[in-house]
């Protein structure tokens, strides 16, 4: 990119011989004309006439007369335009130079001429060599081109110009970086070089960017007569496919040598013994595992007899024999000797191991002590043969079943009611069929799965509850174990029970007609009862203020008591009301946010004038509460009611404590007073409609005995929990639980018994 910004060769010469020419020029004037001098020593004009002489030839005799013309003018005016010795000296070195340029200018044309026509005479050489080789070049599958000492393209083959997809003749004035990137241009002008230097041949790999490898091998092209390098002859030979192959065989030579390697590693790091036998029985290798096993080192067996390791030698026979016979043998037991005299069970699997040519050498044997295998056999065997006798004595029928559907084993009691069947198919034992049950369970059982189901004999006219369980065998297998138990009696009660259950819903159906009449009744009676009250609490409270004429002392008396009667009265058909309301589950709720302290606060002030009459002290211990969803007025009843039940209770000058806090997601209230106490068998019968633990102590208290039944049914609606502790003597604590979060609504809410 910078060469385009350099003047051609040509201009920078032409700049270069003027700047010489005009230096000349300019000394020759000052020289003469500022110092003086007469005489002017010329020799620096030589400079611009050797340059032009060299570059431009025979016409640097242009440039002779110029500067000559120049020295005699400045001499001549110099002299006061005399015509002196001095100026005819200026005229002969003018003539000098004019020599001096057409002599260099001559010896530089003929010098041009010389390369020229060497330069002819190489390229015809080439052109020849290039005749020689080009039906050879052509009928190669390889790619063949020749370049210069600049890696430019002197000749392609047919080959190359369609690789590269050029057509004949387009590759002149081209070059090697023209297709390839600048480090592989690098690379190969490098190796250009050293076969330009050495004038020897050299190969080199090169992979395309479409993947294809190549293999290029530079050959120097030398002059016939000189022996000088003149240019390259490229052949660049396709070994694609080659390379495959080399890096696949290089792989599988790998895979094999790993594979070789793992199986050397596992056979002697094999805890199993793993041991060659010739044909003649003797041992010709023992690995490692062997040698933990049999404790005998390799070099004590390799090359004797196999038969001393057998309990029974004779058994060394019998194996051979096999192996040879069948091929080879699976886990196939037998008991061997160690070196030390003990004997070891062992699992051997052994094949006939062959020569190249398929003829049997001997046999390789795996072998695998098997020892505590044998042991637990045995033990589960006696095992098995103690649970069996545990199923003879079984009041349950039991039975097992092979995987494939046959009876291993039936206790007595299957075998007096079906007979000893053991050996035949199970489904036809107890099914009478031909094929197996739609409702089998052995293939989930097998699985490992234990089944439980009811199974209807209708040949026993019979129930049976069956017990389907994986049983595990001393040889691996696995049997199912299902168990009979004749349910017969019990579907009968249990058909029974169902029956009374009708019944009895028929009946809790009547009973729930009769709470709702009851309830309705209640309401209804608590209607008509409330409507004389109100006139006549009206004309009572018109006669205590003097409204009918003045009243004594004792008059006012008789209507205070009247009054707080009908207050009581009142009260009363109030609570029936609410109860009657939360078991017909009509009772109003309206939520929305609202804080529990305050409602408390409320609550005690509204029972502070009766706490005041018994000298009572009402302690409030409110923790910070968040505001919660609920009926405020519906709470504060709540509150009120378990106050006044604490003021009640308590004896006088006592204490009654009110607390709040928050646990978890939840606000709990508690009341604590120090009376008489609930003893823990009464307990159960709080929170019961006209529930009152003792009726004398009602009437000395008065209460009808609805207030904490009600009290349960607001806080069961706010889905919340009420609950007491208490203890006869000790006083009581009631408590009740309210949820936070809820969601706000006006609705009926049902009553929760």
């Amino acid at each position: 990119m910078e060469n385009r910004h350099l003047l051609p060769r040509e201009k920078i010469k032409s700049l270069i011989l003027f700047i010489a020419i005009l230096t000349c020029v300019i000394l020759d004037v000052y020289i003469t004309f500022i110092m003086g001098k007469k005489i002017v020593y010329s020799h620096f004009f030589y400079i611009p006439l050797i340059l032009a002489g060299v570059w431009y030839h025979t016409r640097a005799i242009y440039v002779a007369i110029f500067l000559g013309a120049i020295h005699v003018l400045t001499t001549f005016i110099h002299m006061d335009h005399g015509f002196s010795i001095v100026t005819l000296e200026a005229i002969q070195r003018a003539l000098v130079f004019i020599a001096v340029a057409y002599f260099v200018g001559f010896v530089s044309r003929e010098h041009a001429k010389s390369l020229v026509l060497e330069e002819k005479r190489r390229v015809e050489e080439v052109r020849k060599s290039e005749g020689k080789y080009r039906s050879l070049v052509e009928s190669t599958e390889d790619s063949i081109y020749l370049v210069d000492r600049n890696c430019k393209y002197l000749f392609m083959s047919e080959k190359h110009l369609s690789r590269l997809g050029l057509s004949k003749g387009q590759f002149l004035g081209l070059s090697y970086g023209d297709f390839h990137s600048a480090e592989e241009t690098k690379e190969f002008a490098e190796k250009v070089e050293r076969v330009f230097e050495t004038g020897v041949s050299l190969q080199l790999e090169y992979k395309s960017s479409e993947g294809k490898c190549y293999l290029k091998t530079l050959s120097p092209v030398k002059d016939s007569e000189t022996g000088i390098v003149t240019a390259v002859t490229v052949v660049s030979k396709d070994i694609t496919r080659l390379k495959r192959v080399e890096n696949a065989l290089r792989a599988s030579g790998k895979k094999l040598k790993e594979t070789r390697d793992y199986l050397n590693n596992i056979i002697a790091s094999s805890a199993d013994t793993i041991t060659v036998v010739d044909m003649k029985g003797i041992v010709r290798d023992w690995n490692k595992g062997a040698e933990g096993i049999m404790g005998y080192r390799a070099d004590e067996v390799v090359g004797t007899s196999n038969r001393k390791f057998f309990a029974d030698p004779k058994e060394a026979d019998r194996i051979m024999e096999l192996v040879q016979r069948e091929g080879e043998i699976k886990d196939y037991r037998t008991v061997v000797l160690r070196k030390d005299g003990k004997p070891i069970h062992i699992s051997m699997s052994a094949a006939v191991l062959k020569d190249k040519k398929g003829v049997p050498i001997g046999t390789v044997r795996v072998s695998r002590d098997i020892t505590k295998v044998v042991e637990l056999e045995a033990r589960i065997k006696a095992e098995r043969d103690n649970l069996n006798l545990i199923f003879e004595s079984m009041v349950d029928g039991v039975y097992v079943v092979s995987k494939d559907y046959k009876v291993e084993f039936m206790n007595k009691v299957l075998r007096h009611e079906f007979g000893n069947r053991v050996g035949d198919i199970c489904y036809k034992v107890f099914h009478n069929r031909e094929k197996p049950c739609p409702l089998c369970k052995l293939q989930e059982v097998m699985k490992g799965k234990t089944a439980r189901w009811e199974w209807n004999s209708r040949r026993m006219n019979k129930t049976y509850d069956l017990i389907e369980t994986p049983l595990k065998n001393a040889d691996g297998t696995v049997s199912k174990l299902t168990i009979f138990r004749d349910i017969t009696e019990r579907k009968k009660a249990e058909e029974e029970i169902q029956k009374l259950n009708r019944e009895l819903e028929l009946k809790v159906v009547d009973l729930e007609e009769v709470t709702r009449m009851k309830s309705d009744f209640l309401s209804l009676t608590s209607h008509e009862l409330r409507t004389p009250l109100t006139p006549m609490q009206a004309q009572l409270q018109m006669l205590q203020e003097g409204y009918m004429g003045r009243l004594n002392e004792k008059q006012e008396d008789s209507i205070e008591v009247i009054l707080r009667n009908l207050t009581r009265l009142d009260k009363l058909i109030n609570d029936i009301l609410d109860i009657s309301r939360i078991e017909a589950g009509r009772i109003k709720m309206s939520f929305a946010s609202m804080s529990l302290n305050d409602t408390v606060m409320e609550a005690i002030k509204m029972q502070e004038p009766f706490a005041k009459k018994k000298d009572l002290k009402i302690s409030a211990r409110l923790a910070e509460l968040p505001n919660i969803i609920g009926d405020a007025e519906r709470l504060r009843q709540v509150v009120s009611n378990l106050l006044n039940n604490a003021i009640k209770f308590s004896e006088k000058s006592a204490e009654v404590v009110v607390e709040t806090k928050q646990v978890g997601d939840d606000v709990l209230f508690c009341i604590t007073d120090y009376g008489i106490g609930i003893s823990k068998t009464d307990i159960g019968k709080l929170f019961k409609p006209f529930s009152q633990i003792d009726g004398s102590m009602g009437r000395e208290h008065g209460g009808s005995g609805l207030g904490l039944a009600i009290a349960k049914g607001i806080i069961q609606a706010h889905s919340g929990k009420i609950w007491v502790e208490s203890e006869s003597g000790r006083g009581s604590t009631f408590y009740f639980s309210i949820p936070i979060k809820q969601k706000i609504t006006e609705k009926e809410v049902p009553y929760i018994g």
